[in-house]
């Protein structure tokens, strides 16, 4: 079970991964069917904080006149952080509703100014040509419903139930979240991709427009295909599970793991600073579990080395019913602590925050170069189980738009210091796993040598009974030990890691290079260099979901055979 926060204000906590909710519906509302709407948001909001009661809820809201609006009335009842992009400049938005402005700017200030924002234009709009009501400005429309849908878990729509194809309409943004979308200022997507949006909360709505006698009455979940309830409550229960880890922080740990990444983090406006600290929250458990998982898998190595020991002692040397009794008790031993990580899943908890910190880190200095991409859109794509979690933890850090650009703390924090990392990384593991290669050849040798040498002089140790058994032992034991060294270089992938380590060194090495040229290059623009590092980023990305998936495929297992 989640740890429950004792802190009511979730909100105000940097570092946790938040559950994003999306608005859309009918400007047109019927004023009647207002307290019903009340009632299925209050119903939605406070059923949400009671599954996931460490887990900050956000709300993604133009604030546009009707349905917005009263989303946004109840969320603010609820505490729940506005976040607001607005589909055209706000001088030009407010003229879409003059007569409730004073509405719109008192919901406004219930948020932070930085949530706030003016999405930019669409491919073929300018600033003259949205001032009209048509084509263009209904294109603003369809980006900010575009905008919602790519960035929400869950998208609320008071809406008819009408099928209809107008631009920027509640019907097509319903459509994005359960059919999914190209953003209109990304033609990089992928149309092959998965949709990967979330659900619907579907409360049926009247307009005015339209002649629609039932009163509405109920409500229901929409979801996309191929997917159900059980898909999201799984991804969601995951994001609840890393925030109530992060409720046990380690102050000092948390502090080191920032400062690995981004010395200077002072400099960070308030959204890259909250990153890095889910990145920080993400590293420390990561590392947590990481050595757990270790010790778990050199216990059970030695304890089964122990189990075989202990067999080989009694069939050849110590015919006595204790050194017997050892065999089981080990095996039990080995049972337990398999069942004790299975259940903490160690082994799994490990892979996913070190998946989830590398994600953030491509995030944060993405944001820095200017990239708007989203790490989300990008990493894992093909993964749709249990690691889908992971993207969707990753959707909810990249909802406002890339600060001010800082270049120097692209190159220095991540190009330089991951280029000397992976290094450093790869002649570290290379080096170990020639010495486990070496020890290995050793046991398999000195058990060959002995074991011919049991055969030369097998008639002269006839009659040295003890010393015959002993050699017997060591001839059966030593394979056993070599064959546990392996499965220990098996489990821990080294040769894999170590080529790996090696690849990013040699990626990182070209970026720096090509980094440094481009900088001094005056006809270089900035275009050319943020598209540098939005392919190391792809690149890290793909490498890293790699080896996730690699190490996956090889958990904790007790030894057989």
């Amino acid at each position: 079970m989640p740890h429950q926060s004792k802190n009511n204000n979730i909100t105000s906590r940097s570092g946790l991964l938040p559950i994003v909710l999306g608005v859309t519906g009918h400007v047109d509302i019927l004023e009647e069917d207002i307290p019903f709407y009340k009632d299925q948001l209050s119903q939605l909001f406070t059923q949400l904080k009671k599954d996931y009661p460490n887990t900050p809820l956000q709300l993604i809201n133009p604030l546009a006149e009707g349905a917005d609006r009263i989303v946004a009335h109840v969320a603010t009842e609820h505490n729940i952080e506005l976040i607001i992009p607005l589909p055209l400049p706000e001088k030009e938005y407010v003229n879409d509703f003059p007569d409730t402005v004073d509405e719109y700017q008192a919901l406004k200030k219930t948020s932070s100014v930085e949530n706030c924002f003016e999405l930019p234009l669409a491919p073929g709009n300018t600033e003259d040509n949205i001032c009209e009501h048509g084509l263009h400005r209904d294109q603003q429309y369809a980006l900010v419903g575009s905008y919602i849908t790519m960035r929400c878990h869950i998208l609320i729509a008071l809406w008819d139930g009408v099928e209809n194809k107008a631009t920027g309409g509640t019907a097509q943004v319903v459509q994005f979240q359960l059919a999914g979308t190209t953003n209109p200022c990304d033609h990089n997507i992928n149309l092959l991709d998965p949709v990967d949006n979330g659900p619907v909360f579907h409360i049926d709505a009247r307009r005015l427009s339209n002649e629609f006698p039932v009163i509405p009455s109920s409500s229901k979940w929409l979801y996309p295909e191929g997917r159900s309830e059980e898909d999201y409550k799984n991804i969601h229960g995951y994001i609840e599970s890393f925030n109530s880890e992060t409720l046990r922080e380690n102050t000092v740990l948390l502090e080191k793991s920032r400062n690995y990444v981004i010395p200077e983090n002072n400099k960070l406006a308030k959204t890259e600073k909250n990153i890095l600290d889910t990145y920080a929250m993400a590293d420390v458990f990561a590392i947590h579990y990481q050595r757990s998982a270790h010790r778990t898998l050199i216990s059970i190595l030695i304890l089964a080395g122990a189990m075989a020991l202990s067999f080989e002692i009694y069939a050849h040397l110590i015919v006595d019913p204790f050194i017997l009794a050892l065999y089981p008790i080990f095996f039990i031993g080995i049972t337990g602590i398999y069942i004790w990580h299975r259940q903490v899943g160690a082994h799994g908890k490990y892979l996913d925050y070190r998946a989830l910190a590398e994600g953030l880190r491509v995030q944060i200095f993405w944001r820095l170069a200017g990239i708007c991409d989203a790490v989300s859109d990008n990493y894992l794509l093909k993964q749709n189980g249990e690691l889908q979690w992971i993207r969707e933890g990753l959707r909810g850090s990249h909802i406002l738009p890339a600060p001010k650009q800082d270049l120097d703390l692209v190159y220095l924090y991540w190009i330089k210091d991951q280029e000397d990392y992976f290094t450093k990384c790869a002649h570290r593991q290379h080096e170990k796993l020639e010495r486990l290669e070496h020890y290995a050849n050793l046991l398999y040798g000195s058990g060959l040598l002995v074991s011919i040498i049991a055969i030369v002089f097998w008639d002269l140790l006839e009659h040295a009974k003890t010393l015959h058994h002993v050699l017997i032992v060591f001839m059966g034991f030593t394979p056993i030990v070599a064959a546990l060294w392996i499965n220990y270089s098996e489990k821990t992938s080294l040769h894999a890691q170590s080529k790996q380590y090696a690849r990013f060194a040699t990626i990182f090495n070209r970026a720096r290079k090509l980094f440094e040229s481009m900088k001094q290059n005056t006809e270089t623009n900035q275009l050319q260099i943020q598209r540098l590092i939005k392919e190391l980023g792809r690149e890290a990305l793909i490498e890293n979901g790699d080896w996730v998936i690699m190490r996956r495929e090889r958990p904790i297992e007790i030894p057989k055979g």
